[in-house]
């Protein structure tokens, strides 16, 4: 019994261990289930730690080059920063300067760590205080800034800065905001300082000298204006208006052209119009402009052609200077140097005046002679009269020329006989080239070819260049040159080989000139003489007279000695009749008076014709002249008895003089074209014109003016044409 106890209670412990057993293998077992979750759960939070280390290795290198790039960027930005060619500064919110660069820096005369934690104001010309201020407030309050200021540095230096400022925020955020949004946010901006010293200093420069300009073009003594490229009047200054006669008013809308005389071609204006000139293109050149009413001015006019204000296209500035006073100087120096030529001819003018005098006087003393000894002999005082005639005419040339020459030439030009002008100068230097053994040789192979001017100053130019080689050849240096030869001066006249042009050369056997002297004798006041044998004047005067005939004059040495070379331009044109204009030609080619006698039927049928002379001699010759070939003719010695015959008993022609005793000419001419009736109208003068104007001016007074001593062919010949005698067509 008690072993069945024992092995039941063996039994029972075996089964308590096997069930101690059990629960400890399931309890093993559950720490085994509950080990192998937590392997799985390591490996996997190691699987998922290597993955996180992976990432945050990428993410160091990441960062890593980020920090390196951004180190780059922020060197890169302080590189810019500080080596600007502009003044960079941050500006705080307290107007402090929390950074500049070295540029900003220099602007203020100032290290950079001088500048820095330091009022901007201080840097600031006292000036522009109050524009920095309300800078800086705009920009404070959200605004970008753009001003002109002036910086001023610790030594007094000053520099006109371009200041342009922008806020910075604090916000990482794009999103825009409003300038009242973004006025509690700025806490700094960032200003940069651009030095425009130079440019405000070119403008100013540009400004003064707009101004200058604007003063020179308003107060200018002399005209300017201003031509848009169609040529209109843009601007004009006071001094053009006044030479005008015109208000600015009435200039605008006006054309250049508009003031040009109306035979000008206004080649200025057409090159404008075209655009052909680049700017910079500048001519001279003299024009006749017109004015108020009939106002001419002869003017020298600068034009030249300048940028138009939008760049794109040409305008021109014109420049007038009124040439009046000069001209008027030059017509003095000129008259002055004629006379001064007339009074070294004197001893030639002399000869040829005295010539015809001993000639007509000896011719006329023979006659009586013969008329007391012989009788009268109609075919020898035939001979006789024709001679005196012939001397007669010979004495009018040489007065015609001295009157021609003691005038001034301010007529206008027409053509005349190149060969009549040599054969002129000839005849005024003969007696004196003969009297000092000088040969004078002449070959002129022109004819009747014309050239267009004045005859009188082609015949002065002549015998200046033939006295010039008269005194070469007799000086000292010309002695010794020709060592015994004939001095020898010679003119030859030929159409130049195109016939558009008239060659004179005018050579002699003198002394050669220097090339100093070759360049300077045209020149005025330039001359070799002594003080008391020349001006100065006669080849300066010369050359300008050949210019005006559009021709040209020089100077050369030849083998021989000296050659001086006129070139003339050719008139061409067809025969001209006869002008109407003093003369008291030969007879030589005139229409004679007819010597039939007009048969007297009473006085019905003649024409009344007035003679108003104070030599009653010469009124009664030609009155008797006119009466015999069918006029009726009364005779007054002075213009108050003439007015009063023709009152009573009024007359269709008036022959007259000019000067005369109680009421000249000149007063007789007033009432009688004032008067109702018309009357032709002649003029027989002895007086020199002092000018051409003036000798135009007699011209226009009167149908016919005739130059004493007067032939009566040409006396007939006028009054024919205006009022036929008896029985006559005109």
């Amino acid at each position: 019994m008690t072993k069945s106890n024992e092995e039941l209670r063996v039994s029972e412990e075996l089964r308590a261990e096997v069930a101690n057993l059990r629960a400890r293998l399931k309890t093993r077992d559950m720490e085994l289930a509950s080990f192998r979750d937590q392997r799985y759960a390591l490996e996997t939070a190691l699987e998922d730690l290597a993955t996180h280390q992976e990432e945050l290795r990428a993410q160091n290198e990441e960062l890593r080059a980020a920090r390196q790039f951004n180190e780059a960027l922020v060197s890169r930005y302080a590189s810019l920063f500080d080596g600007a060619p502009v003044g960079y500064c941050i500006i705080s919110d307290r107007r402090a300067i929390i950074s500049a660069n070295r540029r900003a820096a220099e602007m203020f005369e100032a290290a950079v760590s001088d500048v820095e934690h330091k009022p901007i104001h201080l840097f600031i010309h006292p000036d522009s205080h109050a524009i920095l201020s309300r800078h800086l407030d705009k920009v404070l309050a959200g605004q970008a800034a753009t001003d002109e200021i002036r910086v001023m540095g610790r030594d007094g230096r000053e520099l006109d800065c371009l200041v342009q400022s922008q806020p910075n925020t604090d916000r990482d955020s794009d999103e825009a905001l409003t300038p009242g949004e973004l006025s509690g946010l700025v806490r700094s901006c960032l200003t940069t300082f651009n030095d425009i010293s130079q440019r405000k200093q070119a403008e100013r420069g540009l400004s003064d000298s707009e101004l200058k300009f604007r003063n020179i073009f308003t107060l200018a003594p002399f005209g300017m204006m201003t031509l848009s490229q169609d040529g209109r009047l843009m601007e004009t200054n006071e001094a053009a208006r006044r030479m005008l006669g015109l208000s600015a008013l009435e200039l605008r809308g006006m054309t250049y052209t508009d003031l040009l005389a109306p035979d000008t071609t206004p080649t200025e204006a057409h090159r404008l119009a075209d655009g052909q000139p680049r700017p910079g293109w500048v001519d001279v050149f003299e024009r006749e402009l017109r004015g108020r009413g009939d106002r001419r001015l002869m003017t020298r006019v600068t034009f030249s052609i300048m940028p138009s204000n939008d760049g794109q296209g040409v305008q021109g500035l014109v420049i007038i200077e009124d040439m009046t006073e000069r001209r008027e100087l030059e017509t003095r120096f000129q008259h002055a140097a004629k006379l001064t030529l007339l009074g070294e001819m004197s001893a030639s003018l002399a000869h040829e005046i005295s010539q015809p005098l001993n000639i007509i006087r000896l011719k006329a003393e023979g006659a009586l002679e013969r008329l007391k000894r012989q009788g009268f002999d109609a075919a020898r005082a035939k001979a006789g009269f024709a001679a005196i005639d012939e001397q007669v005419v010979r004495l009018f040339e040489v007065i015609s020329y001295m009157q021609g020459l003691s005038r001034r030439d301010t007529g206008t030009v027409q053509p005349f006989s190149v060969s009549r002008a040599i054969q002129a100068a000839r005849t005024l230097v003969d007696k004196q080239f003969r009297d000092d053994n000088i040969r004078l040789e002449v070959d002129d192979q022109l004819g009747s070819i014309e050239a267009l001017g004045r005859q009188h100053q082609l015949e002065q130019v002549l015998v200046n260049i033939l006295r010039n080689a008269r005194d070469a050849l007799l000086s000292s240096e010309g002695r010794r040159i020709l060592a015994g030869e004939t001095p020898r001066v010679k003119v030859s006249a030929t159409p130049t080989e195109d016939g558009d042009r008239l060659a004179i050369v005018l050579t002699n056997n003198g002394p050669r000139v220097s090339d100093d002297v070759r360049q300077k004798m045209f020149d005025p006041f330039f001359t070799t003489k002594s003080g008391d044998q020349g001006t100065g004047l006669g080849l300066s005067i010369s050359l300008a007279f050949i210019n005006e005939m559009g021709g040209t004059l020089s100077a050369e040495n030849t083998e021989e000695g000296l050659a001086f070379h006129l070139l003339l331009p050719r008139v061409r044109q067809a025969r001209r009749p006869v002008p109407d204009e003093p003369s008291g030609d030969s007879p030589t080619g005139e229409p004679e008076a007819p010597d039939v006698v007009m048969p007297d039927d009473g006085d019905g049928g003649r024409p009344h014709v007035l003679v108003v002379d104070d030599e009653e001699e010469a009124a009664r010759e030609i009155a008797g002249y006119l009466d015999a070939i069918g006029y009726r003719v009364t005779v007054a010695l002075n213009g108050q008895q003439a007015l009063e015959i023709h009152v009573t008993d009024p007359a269709r022609a008036v022959i007259t003089d000019l000067r005369m005793p109680e009421r000249d000419g000149h007063w007789l001419i007033d009432r009688l074209r004032a008067g109702g009736r018309p009357v032709f109208i002649v003029i027989i003068t002895g007086q020199a014109a002092r000018s051409t104007k003036e000798l135009d001016r007699l011209r226009q007074r009167a149908d016919a003016l005739l130059r004493k001593p007067a032939s009566l062919r040409d006396i007939v010949r006028h009054l024919r044409a205006g009022i036929p005698a008896r029985g006559e067509s005109p």
